[in-house]
């Protein structure tokens, strides 16, 4: 195979994404699929027609929520992550391409979790499961069967809620690579000394905090979580890991008066990378579904975390021209 044109492979409507190629995915379900994007469970023949028809530039079922966004003029997730690999390792992904050797992980092993946020449910959140009487509320694998490449690059657990799942800090005491990219996706409403003796070891270090909104709104979608207390945690992680931060924000109907608030927290915390995700499901938790005045001041526009940000910037601006 050729080299990839990265800049063709940005395009809207091309259908090549790295992560097929160098990526394992395994959901709570014990399910494999392309990616935490893709709705389609597959197997390896699956896996290696994917690849095929990408190379072929021809589309991709599995690939379906991130066409959509595209065909919205949204940029997708295929297209912020073929950039972020291709920036971060120019002169590898090529090669990792053609041989398909596995640098990157998402394993998400349990559904335990502390809270009950409203777009949640039981197969991702035991506290859910809990409060709704489901007989089996814990959704538990071992990755008996999952061997991390010892040259990986990244690795990257979300659940349920990591901090709270003791199988992640063993397999992150197996991996070798201490270099390696380890990316946390966190409700930061707990801290555990496991997972905080197991990142320690680890140079490259993100957490990815999920934060909807501030005060009130964020302890209403996220039942069970005190926003002093996250911000405390915060500052915990700050002093002991000195990670990265990413926050990423579910829009949806019950936050978009708040936006302007939790644009102005993140610049003032120093977090430089924001990342918006618009609510697909449940519908009924839509933006569409707000019924309130849209009010967000001239000045909104100009915080830096969606100035530096082109994907919140495109999809804020999608919210607001459909709300107003």
């Amino acid at each position: 195979m050729s080299d990839l044109n990265i800049k063709k492979k940005l395009k809207f409507g091309d259908s090549f994404c790295v992560l097929p190629f160098i990526h394992t995915y395994i959901d709570v379900g014990n399910l494999k699929k392309v990616c935490c994007i893709s709705d389609d469970s597959i197997d390896n023949t699956r896996l290696q027609e994917i690849r095929n028809l990408m190379l072929a530039g021809d589309p991709v079922k599995e690939c379906k929520n991130c066409v959509s966004c595209e065909k919205d003029s949204q940029i997708s997730e295929r297209q912020l992550i073929n950039s972020d690999w291709f920036k971060k390792f120019p002169n590898q992904i090529n090669g990792w391409v053609n041989s398909c050797e596995q640098i990157s992980y998402d394993l998400r092993y349990s559904n335990l979790c502390n809270l009950k946020c409203q777009t949640c449910g039981p197969w991702a959140s035991s506290a859910w499961a809990e409060h709704l009487g489901v007989e089996k509320k814990f959704r538990t694998w071992e990755p008996k069967n999952i061997e991390v490449n010892p040259d990986v690059k990244r690795i990257y657990f979300a659940g349920g809620e990591p901090f709270l799942i003791k199988s992640f800090s063993n397999t992150l005491n197996k991996i070798q690579n201490k270099e390696c990219e380890v990316v946390i996706n966190t409700n930061a409403t707990v801290v555990t000394d496991h997972m905080l003796q197991a990142l320690k070891q680890f140079t490259n270090v993100c957490l990815v905090l999920s934060i909807d909104g501030v005060g009130a709104v964020i302890e209403k979608i996220r039942s069970g979580c005190n926003w002093l207390q996250i911000q405390n945690n915060i500052q915990t992680f700050r002093s002991e890991l000195n990670p990265n931060f990413m926050v990423n924000t579910v829009v949806q109907k019950d936050n978009i008066d708040d936006m302007p608030n939790l644009a102005a927290w993140i610049d003032s915390n120093n977090i430089g990378v924001w990342h918006t995700t618009i609510l697909r499901k449940p519908p009924e938790f839509s933006y569409r579904n707000y019924t309130g005045k849209i009010n967000w001041p001239d000045k909104f526009w100009s915080y830096k975390c969606i100035k530096n940000n082109l994907q919140v910037q495109s999809s804020l601006k999608k919210v607001y021209t459909d709300l107003t």
